[in-house]
């Protein structure tokens, strides 16, 4: 109809891929996704990339929205939104964990996850 405004895509889903092994992801990136899972109101979907049926749906995603190198670091933590569109938020860094847990810091304190809270979408 003329004149309708499109709703604004809302967050529908928090994706991490990650591995049990890694102490980046576990429990460090577990705890930081359901945090920010929280504060969106989102359900987490966790992909571990050492089962294979999801590392399969890790390495698709990984592929097309996040940091993709044939060895991709972990975590990466991606946003799905109601219109199709997938962010990708976060990778996980090679170096001291604590390197990891200031990016989640860093995400959690933003002003994009201000204004998504705020029904902003970017």
């Amino acid at each position: 109809m003329p004149g309708r405004e499109e709703p604004r895509p809302r967050p529908v889903r928090l994706t991490v891929v990650l591995a049990d092994w890694c102490p980046h992801c576990v429990p460090l990136s577990d705890r930081y996704s359901r945090r920010l899972a929280r504060i969106l109101r989102v359900p987490v979907r966790r992909l571990d990339i050492d089962v294979a049926r999801q590392e399969r749906a890790a390495d698709r995603i990984v592929r097309r929205h996040g940091d993709p190198d044939p060895d991709y670091l972990i975590p990466q933590v991606f946003l799905e939104w109601s219109n199709g569109r997938i962010d990708h938020l976060l990778t996980g860094f090679s170096e001291e964990v604590a390197r990891t847990r200031q990016a989640w810091n860093d995400l959690l304190r933003s002003g994009w996850l201000r204004r998504v809270r705020a029904g902003e979408a970017p």
